[in-house]
């Protein structure tokens, strides 16, 4: 892979275009047939399509790691030798007024003041504030890479004449950092500010609390600041989608057209359907920088796949 590394200063500039990046690329994938019904006027056949791919880095000309600038957040986004492609940095959530840093420092090191803190929807906040807190480590988020992704294409026709056929796509595992969300939470215009819960005993939409996964505001724990990449905004993108259904008819079987074998009339729809716990517009899309092999796994206000239909006809003589 050609990238741009560090040149020595002896060379009179700062970096270079080189044979930087070596990657590899593993994987399986198998398919499967199976003629679920046959009968002389009605058949119906299944393919199932079952995959799963990983691509890492091998190695880095001068052995350092890359940080890609061009993602989600402050660098999240880090080329390491050995190491998945795609792998994400960022601050976590604190869990509890007891954790303590790599170094085995607390967080919290007075015991009285734990008092001020409490667990809500699994994460620390001060009752004070009514903020989240984020640890100040960097730590791996994870990679947006599936653990496996299958289609089941199903293809029912009936005398030769009506054919319908449908398909369902499914990417259980992968992930998407939620850059789109962040910005909206940045400005305040997200609808989860509008949603309530109880911090102290008090319900309600508290904006301290939603602002606080973006806002490093005054009272907090941490030193992650603001525009850092959070777990927050790290969302599993499984999704199960239909994909593609046709129903054709063939009307010069019922129809006889002088010189037309073939009369066929098609309608078709994409993208009809989408099951998934990914709060973004669509978990299948990804906004990193064109044409690039790493910046993957980042949905950063990108225009989602779209539900279409259209009709055709195709004549044959």
């Amino acid at each position: 892979m050609i990238y741009r590394v560090a040149a020595p200063p002896s060379l009179g500039f700062v970096d270079q275009l080189t044979n930087a990046i070596d990657m590899s690329s593993k994987g399986w994938q198998f398919s499967l047939n199976i003629p679920i019904y046959n009968a002389p006027n009605l058949r119906w056949d299944l393919t199932t399509n079952f995959g799963h791919q990983l691509s890492k880095i091998d190695g880095i000309a001068g052995g350092n790691d890359i940080i890609l600038t061009s993602g989600a957040g402050d660098a999240s986004l880090v080329l390491t030798p050995g190491a998945i492609i795609g792998q994400i940095y960022g601050y976590k959530a604190l869990t509890s007024a007891d954790q303590i840093r790599s170094d085995g420092r607390p967080y919290i090191p007075n015991a009285a003041e734990k008092s001020f803190y409490e667990i809500v929807d699994g994460r620390l906040v001060d009752t004070r504030t009514y903020q989240i807190q984020f640890a100040d480590e960097k730590t791996y988020l994870g990679h947006p890479n599936p653990k496996f992704n299958t289609s089941f294409i199903n293809n029912v026709s009936f005398k030769d004449w009506i054919v319908f056929t449908f398909q369902f796509d499914w990417i259980q595992g992968s992930h998407m950092y939620n850059q789109t969300k962040e910005w909206m939470y940045r400005d305040g215009i997200h609808g989860d500010y509008e949603g309530t819960v109880t911090i102290a005993g008090k319900t309600g939409s508290f904006p301290a609390y939603w602002c606080s996964p973006y806002y490093n505001l005054f009272g907090s724990l941490n030193g992650a600041g603001n525009l850092a990449t959070k777990d927050w905004f790290w969302e599993d993108a499984s999704f199960v989608r239909l994909r593609n259904v046709s129903l054709s008819f063939d009307l010069a079987k019922v129809i006889k057209v002088p010189a037309v074998r073939k009369l066929q009339l098609v309608f078709t729809g994409r993208n009809l359907m989408t099951f998934t716990k990914y709060t973004g517009l669509d978990p299948e899309i990804s906004s990193g920088t064109v044409n690039s092999a790493f910046d993957r796994g980042v949905d950063h206000n990108t225009l989602p796949n779209i539900k279409s239909y259209q009709a055709g006809l195709n004549i044959g003589f």
